[in-house]
């Protein structure tokens, strides 16, 4: 039993100098929040659009007690829209219009995040 809290210790101790020194990020969007400890980094997630949607939704909510959280739309590595940068706590819902039908990449990116973020998106029609 000992032997366990001790191997549990070392665990954890490891995890937390790697997430101090490296930074760490856990979790899976759009399911789940993702917890960051000072994570400097980015995902991209593509999406298809097609003729009938006219533009993609983000919904984004969280609350970083250190760093940034921004949140881009390409087509074809040119910026749909101007980046969203939040900070402290937020709750927000973006709205780009997609003026044609094709890939379209989201980009999440993070910079010295400390703190959790969830996050969804979706193709709609404009209401």
């Amino acid at each position: 039993m000992i032997r366990m809290i001790l191997y549990l210790g070392v665990i954890v101790g490891a995890l937390y100098w790697y997430a101090e020194n490296y930074g760490l990020a856990a979790g899976y969007a759009p399911f789940t929040p993702v917890f960051y400890w000072k994570h400097t980094g980015e995902a991209v997630y593509e999406m298809r659009v097609t003729g009938v949607s006219d533009l993609i939704k983000v919904m984004v909510s969280g609350e970083l007690q250190e760093g940034t959280f921004q949140v881009e739309v390409r087509k074809g590595g040119r910026v749909v829209a101007s980046p969203v940068i939040y900070q402290g706590k937020f709750n927000g819902e973006l709205k780009y219009p997609t003026p044609d039908a094709g890939n379209y990449q989201l980009r999440f990116s993070t910079n010295g995040a400390k703190g959790y973020v969830k996050f969804d998106w979706v193709s709609t029609k404009f209401e």
